[in-house]
């Protein structure tokens, strides 16, 4: 495996030293621009106590593994000095300072307002306490870094690569080439560690930035006369400074000057001076005398401010970051960069799944470990799938209960088709019709949250799409399972089972989870027709391999290239294979025309909770028959891909004086043959006569279809089916089963021909939630209401 890790800083370095102990991996880090960095600028701070839990983890674990290497202290430069955190008191105060009692016994304390003024401090506003840590001190971060640096520069797997990146491309196989001066890679995995240089990195490549911000960061080292403190920190007022080795004094302040260029140096004078005048009012019996020097840089923040592996949002590729601290990420970087690691490669040594969700909203991590020893960890909700479906119910359900809810997903980070996602494909639903908006408009992860939190809103606006891009909702999927924290990605649920305390949910064919309820969100598949079963498949595949086989097709462009599949996945395909230069492209369809979706106002009138009401009412045979009627309103084109295709067509035709694609509706095809030759022989029927087309390349977009539960042999038998083995349905989304002793089991997805279009599409993706959740716990958390409809069924 080969990995890159962009960026030197501390953060990165550490990362890429982790990431060489694992086997059969091999590493670039590539540097940065010249000069002076955060790492370089940093005072080298470190302590145990965070008032973030997860900030408070990785500092203690970093400090202590700074104690167990006694040779690692030493090179480093290690001062012990001490530290007083000066805060407010707050709930969990006590516990925080245990936290970090527990690793570094009798080190820590809370102190009150008159042991604070007994130690020089003044002017604290009224309830101050302080946590005065006795094992922290300060490192050189700059010789750390170079000792990991020239580690990796001699190492046998790894290499030191000048920088800076001039391009980052992610591939749709997932892998992420790499471009530097004069060279370019590409990678199994990318990890952008580059600190302030992060978001402009991203941002430049067309990718999500959103999270990240830089602000400035200023010190100052003075000489003083009087007793020094202790390392400090004063969130009462933002200042923050430690003693020097040779007796001089650093201060600092927050300097909440944000949005400012990587690398800046520029001084901020009324920093300073305001740093100085609180420190006089502070720690009155100091005097500061002469400046001896000043760093000013940019540090990369996130919120919260913690150093965390963060998968790029909106990508299926391996594409992820390593940055966002709070300015102060030394402290931190040996642990962070540790579980970095271990999320990344662990199941490469362990075999087993052990990689760490975590949220950058609410940093809930949640880790599938101790697989055997006792009894797997117990949900009152478990999900099969985190799709769209799941991921609405998530989001309502984190609103109205404190009860315990995980999703499960085989796929390795969070994405949404993503091997269809090509530039200018569109969505078929409007913006309003997110995860939660239709019965939750204040709910913290509608669309336009996104929009507004990311700081793309009038961008979007502006840009006037008559449809949405999928890959912007894709990305809005990510950004809002990122901040719900519930997802156990590379998890593929082989078995489910019902024991007499609920559902047991095996990965690996090992329990990892057990529930109250399930809710089924499987999703879909693509179909492989019989007829490519015996192609070569080089050159017969289906869609969702298309992104990865077009480098290979590059000689082939003026080729016959068909393109089998009537309905939007294969529009698709052929504005992919014509952007991408294709001059002989074939699209067949079944129906007699390319149809497109009716989106008037009476069609979209199917796609409301009243109509799925009125269906539930109706027999079964009549339901069936006005579903399959109306189906042409959601299973076809979007029109405005149609007038691009056409358009593009004839823009072809003035280029090449004849049409790069033909549309071929009305032929069903039957049977292929692979040629002698090589090229495929396609046999379909017309409505008048068998026709046959000779092409090189086939791509087949033939439909998807539901995927099944992976039941266990007794679950299985306990479910009723319907007439065409399809399981029953309720109308509040629950499964008919024998024997659920107060175990509920909710499909969605799985029932068209109760529910209606409505089933699996995105139209009504909170509404379906909802009805879930109040049957779930059976009262009306979320009103449906949908009385003003001037149509009666």
């Amino acid at each position: 495996m080969r990995i890159c890790v962009i960026g030197a800083g501390i953060a990165g370095a550490l990362l890429a030293r982790r990431l060489t102990e694992y086997p059969d991996v091999e590493v670039d880090l590539v540097t940065g621009v010249p000069g002076t960095d955060a790492t370089a600028a940093s005072g080298g701070g470190v302590r145990g106590f965070e008032t973030h839990p997860e900030q408070r983890r990785l500092a203690v674990e970093s400090l202590a593994e700074l104690f167990e290497t006694p040779d690692l202290l030493e090179q480093v430069g290690y001062v012990e000095t001490g530290c007083t955190y000066l805060l407010k008191p707050y709930a969990g105060l006590e516990q925080a300072v245990n936290d970090v009692e527990h690793l570094h016994p009798g080190s820590t304390e809370i102190i009150d307002g008159a042991a604070l003024r007994s130690r020089g401090w003044q002017g604290l506003p009224e309830g101050t306490v302080g946590v005065l840590e006795k094992r922290a001190g300060f490192i050189r971060p700059d010789q750390l870094r170079s000792l990991v640096i020239e580690q990796l520069a001699r190492g046998a797997h790894s290499h030191v690569v000048p920088g800076p990146v001039l391009g980052l491309v992610p591939h749709p196989d997932g892998s992420v080439s790499c471009r530097t001066p004069g060279d370019s890679n590409r990678y199994d995995l990318v990890v952008v560690a580059a600190g302030p240089w992060t978001p402009g990195l991203l941002a430049g490549n067309a990718l999500p930035a959103e999270p990240y911000r830089t602000k400035a960061i200023q010190v100052a080292v003075y000489d003083v006369d009087g007793a020094l403190p202790t390392m400090f920190i004063d969130e009462t007022s933002d200042l923050y400074g430690r003693p020097t080795a040779d007796g001089g004094l650093l201060l600092g302040i927050d300097t909440h000057r944000w949005s400012v260029p990587p690398g800046s140096t520029d001084p901020l004078p009324d920093l300073a001076a305001e740093a100085v005048r609180i420190a006089g009012e502070r720690l009155p019996h100091l005097r500061l005398l002469e400046t001896r020097n000043s760093a000013s840089n940019a540090d990369c923040y996130a919120d919260p401010p913690v150093l965390t592996l963060w998968s790029v949002l909106g990508s299926t590729h391996r594409l992820f970051t390593f940055t966002g601290g709070s300015g102060g990420s030394v402290k931190t970087a040996l642990a962070a960069s540790r579980t970095a690691a271990s999320d990344l490669l662990g199941p490469l040594v362990t075999g087993e799944n052990t990689r760490t969700t975590t949220s950058r909203t609410e940093n809930k991590r949640m880790t599938i470990t101790e697989r055997g020893n006792g009894h797997p960890p117990r949900y009152h909700t478990i999900g099969i799938g985190a799709g769209p479906s799941n991921l609405s119910l998530a989001a309502l359900y984190k609103g109205v209960t404190t009860e315990k809810l995980a999703l499960f997903d085989s796929r390795p980070v969070a994405g949404w088709h993503t091997p269809l996602l090509y530039p200018g494909v569109r969505m078929q639903t409007g913006w309003m019709k997110d995860l939660v908006s239709l019965v939750d408009p204040r709910h913290e992860l509608t669309f336009l949250n996104y929009l507004v939190t990311s700081g793309r809103l009038y961008a979007l606006i502006n840009s006037q799409f008559d449809a949405l891009p999928r890959i912007e909702y894709e990305r809005y999927l990510a950004w809002a399972t990122e901040r719900l924290g519930v997802v156990n990605f590379d998890c593929r649920v082989d078995s489910i089972s019902i024991t007499d305390d609920g559902f047991e949910v095996c990965v690996d064919g090992t329990p990892v989870a057990q529930s109250e309820h399930l809710v089924l969100g499987l999703g879909t598949r693509p179909v492989w027709p019989e007829y490519v079963r015996g192609l070569d498949r080089e050159q017969a595949f289906i869609a969702d391999e298309l992104g990865v086989r077009l480098p290979g097709l590059e000689a082939s462009k003026a080729e016959p290239i068909a393109v089998v599949g009537g309905g939007q996945t294969g529009l698709e395909c052929v504005l992919r294979l014509l952007g991408s230069g294709f001059t002989d492209i074939r699209w067949l369809g079944r129906n007699q025309w390319f149809r497109s979706i009716d989106d008037s106002p009476m069609a979209n009138e199917l796609y409301r909770p009243s109509h799925i009401q009125f269906l539930q009412g109706l027999n079964r045979g009549k339901r069936r028959e006005m579903i399959v009627d109306s189906r042409y309103s959601g299973d076809a084109i979007t029109p405005g891909g149609l007038r691009a295709l056409y358009q593009g067509n004839y823009d072809g035709l003035l280029t090449l004086g004849r049409f790069p694609v033909t549309l071929l509706p009305g032929r069903d095809v039957t049977s292929a043959e692979q040629l002698a030759d090589g090229n495929i022989r396609l046999r379909c029927t017309t409505p008048e006569m068998p026709e046959e087309h000779e092409v090189r390349h086939l791509v087949v977009a033939a439909g998807r279809e539901h995927v099944q539960a992976p039941f266990d042999d007794d679950l299985r038998e306990r479910i009723d089916y319907d007439d065409d083995g399809e399981m029953l349905v309720e109308p509040d989304y629950s499964i008919r089963w024998k024997g659920m002793n107060g175990h509920r089991i909710f499909s969605f997805n799985a029932s068209r021909y109760s529910h209606g279009l409505t089933n699996a599409g995105l139209t009504q993706l909170p509404v379906r939630a909802a009805i879930v959740l109040n049957s779930m716990f059976d009262r009306e958390i979320y009103p449906i209401s949908d009385e003003l409809c001037a149509v009666k069924w």
